[in-house]
This record gives structure tokens, C-alpha cells and sequence, in this order.
């Protein structure tokens, strides 16, 4: 599946495009950036960083961006590899990255379907609950690990495992 991918007419033509990759690369980096950005900002909240900030405010602000932005990474990070599937599929980085990216996921849904569902109480003024910040403590460190698996799968091209 993977070789036909890679001698497909759409990847052929990426390949063949002076900036094609260049440019891919940029917008999964400026995407990926500012989602970052937005989980790093609603995850130090929820860590009990500026409680004079309500949390419902800075989710309506920045909640909306993200869903934008994850979708230029998805969209971005899929350009991507229409460039070389077969050295991605093979790449034990990028393969951690796809299984971190889900993992994110399912813990942002478990924690706004369960944990941030009470949170008019503790709002603005009152501690954050430990499991709420447990599970922002959790987003930040599968975030962070996604953010390294992409920057580690330029270190695997060409290496057999």
C-alpha cells in the first residue's frame, strides 16, 4: 500500500515541486505552533497558573483556534507524508507521534466531557481540582512528546530496524 502510495501520480508531482516540501513543512510548523501555543495556554490554567483568568473565558477564546489550527496540522502533517510514505511509515518517530496524537485527543474529550463539566465552581477564584490538573499535567506531557517525535523523525531517515 505504502509503495503505490509513494509512486502515486499526487506524489510524484509533490516531489517534483521546487517548494513543495519547504513550503508543507512551514504550515505544519506554523500550525503546530500555534496549537501548542493554545493547549500550552488552556493546560497552565488548568494547572492553577493566573486564576484570576477564567477558565470559561480563555476556553471561548482559544478554544475555537484550535480547532482550526488542529486541522492545519492534520491537514499539513498528511502533506507531508504524501513526500516520502515509505520512509515515514517505517519511521519509529513518526509512529510514536501517531499514537501520541490520538492519546491527546482522548484525554482533552475525557477531561471537558467529565472533569470541566463542574467547573463554574471553581472558576476563577477556587484551586483547581487535582484530577483536572493531573489530566492538564498529562495533556502537556503528550503534547510535549508529539512536538519531539516530530522533531526526532529526521533523525531516523535511512536507518533499519
Amino acid at each position: 500500500m505504502f509503495e503505490a502510495l509513494n509512486d502515486s501520480a499526487l506524489t510524484l508531482w509533490l516531489n517534483a515541486l521546487l517548494w513543495g516540501f519547504p513550503g508543507a513543512e512551514i504550515f505544519h510548523i506554523v500550525m503546530t505552533g500555534g496549537f501548542f501555543g493554545g493547549v500550552a495556554l488552556l493546560d497552565l490554567r488548568l494547572l492553577g497558573f493566573q486564576r484570576r483568568l477564567s477558565v470559561q473565558t480563555l476556553f471561548d477564546h482559544v478554544l475555537p483556534c484550535l480547532w482550526w489550527l488542529f486541522l492545519g496540522v492534520l491537514v499539513s502533517g498528511a502533506l507531508l507524508f504524501l513526500f516520502m510514505p515509505l520512509e515515514y511509515a517505517g519511521n519509529p518517530a513518526f509512529l510514536t507521534k501517531l499514537l501520541l496524537i490520538p492519546a491527546g485527543g482522548l484525554n482533552a474529550l475525557f477531561m471537558h466531557v467529565t472533569l470541566l463539566r463542574r467547573r463554574a465552581g471553581w472558576d476563577s477564584h477556587a484551586p483547581v481540582p487535582f484530577a483536572v490538573r493531573l489530566s492538564a499535567l498529562l495533556s502537556l506531557a503528550i503534547w510535549i512528546g508529539t512536538l519531539a517525535c516530530g522533531r526526532l523523525i529526521a533523525y531516523y531517515y535511512g536507518v533499519d530496524f
